[in-house]
């Protein structure tokens, strides 16, 4: 017995020392984005993530599988132990306690020190010397006005439909492995996006059920991959690919790791990629100006072409088929999810990423 205790006391440790690691990062951001975003980070990730990044396919579902199926063996095993343990019940109820909290330490300490650190680290706005302020309603529409530009100009490179066109140009295989490359690139110019490995992202077998969930991508800390619903249009891919890779060099703000995918989308040579990151950027600001100026919004989005028109209208039907309770209380576990993480916002902060456009513009 006290043998047992021992061997699972020992795998607290893990938990402990991340509630440890948490709170220090909290202090200061600045020593956080110094000693573990751009020092410890991204090479205890990359070695942690090196052997998924050898397969195609996403190991991160397989993992989410072995896990639910582990969690309903761990119930029943313990459950038939209890039946049938008359004057142990009390051991039996210490091991399944001890079993589960020493799984969750060990879990909690691989999330802290591949994921959650990361939200306490100096944002990319500051790295990247972008000045977040208070924007005029002119400005916002100027900023619409040219991002409808953009689009319009990408969409006409693109013979036909965008996902023939995918296919034609290597599929998901293919821009995945370009949205690494985009994104080595990008570091250049931003430094704290660099890392020795960056892991392609995964298309997700599971495509369809991530879609009754409202979940374009998931990056997933336990195999450091990225994690790609395949199921909708492919123009919005690329711009998904972007952002679950910024999640991967350790910027976890949604609005932040929707601006650098744009980023690393608009400057690709592929017309596919420039279209899903101008499109992506387009979304958030018309959603914007629709609040502020209603009039100039509508007059904006008359004039995109026919071909983008068509291109949102198809992406809006699909969307469609899958709203209901499933999407609402996938929306609601995030935004919870978001806020323990210091996101106050919640899932409002998607909203912030206008800013950042804003301030891009504003540098020219």
């Amino acid at each position: 017995m006290e043998q047992y205790r021992l061997k699972r006391l020992w795998l607290l440790v893990p938990g402990v020392l991340a509630l440890v690691l948490t709170g220090l990062a909290q202090i200061s951001p600045q020593a956080t984005e110094a000693i573990f975003s751009r020092g410890i980070y991204p090479w205890w990730s990359s070695a942690w993530g090196f052997q998924p990044s050898l397969v195609s396919f996403s190991v991160a579902q397989w993992v989410v599988v072995a896990a639910l199926f582990a969690v309903v063996a761990f119930v029943i095993y313990y459950a038939i132990q209890l039946m049938r343990g008359r004057g142990k019940r009390l051991l039996v109820l210490w091991r399944a306690t001890a079993t589960a909290l020493a799984a969750l330490s060990v879990g909690f300490f691989l999330f802290a020190t591949l994921c959650g650190l990361n939200y306490y680290r100096c944002t990319f706005a500051e790295e990247a010397g972008f000045e977040l302020r208070e924007s005029s309603p002119e400005e916002l529409a100027a900023l619409c006005e040219g991002l409808a530009a953009h689009m319009n100009a990408t969409r006409a490179e693109i013979e036909g439909n965008p996902d023939a066109f995918a296919e034609a140009h290597g599929g998901f295989e293919a821009y995945a492995h370009e949205a690494v490359a985009n994104m080595a690139a990008l570091a250049q110019t931003y430094p704290a996006l660099q890392r020795p490995l960056y892991s392609p992202p995964k298309p997700v077998l599971f495509s369809r059920f991530m879609s009754y969930a409202d979940i374009a991508g998931m990056y997933f800390p336990f195999t450091v991959e990225s994690n790609i619903n395949t199921d909708g249009p492919f123009f919005t891919i690329p711009a998904t690919m972007g952002h679950e890779l910024a999640h991967q060099c350790g910027f976890m703000r949604e609005d932040e790791a929707n601006f650098i995918g744009y980023l690393a989308c608009k400057n690709a040579a592929d017309p596919l990629t420039r279209y899903s990151g101008y499109s992506l950027a387009y979304n958030y600001a018309i959603s914007t100006l629709s609040r502020v100026d209603a009039d100039a919004a509508r007059a904006i989005a008359a004039t995109l072409s026919p071909a983008v028109q068509e291109d949102r209208r198809h992406r809006a039907a699909y969307l469609q088929q899958f709203a209901g309770p499933v999407a609402q209380l996938s929306n609601s576990v995030n935004n919870a999810y978001l806020k323990a993480n210091q996101q106050q916002d919640g899932t409002q902060s998607y909203g912030r990423m206008v800013d950042l456009l804003l301030a891009e513009a504003r540098q020219g």
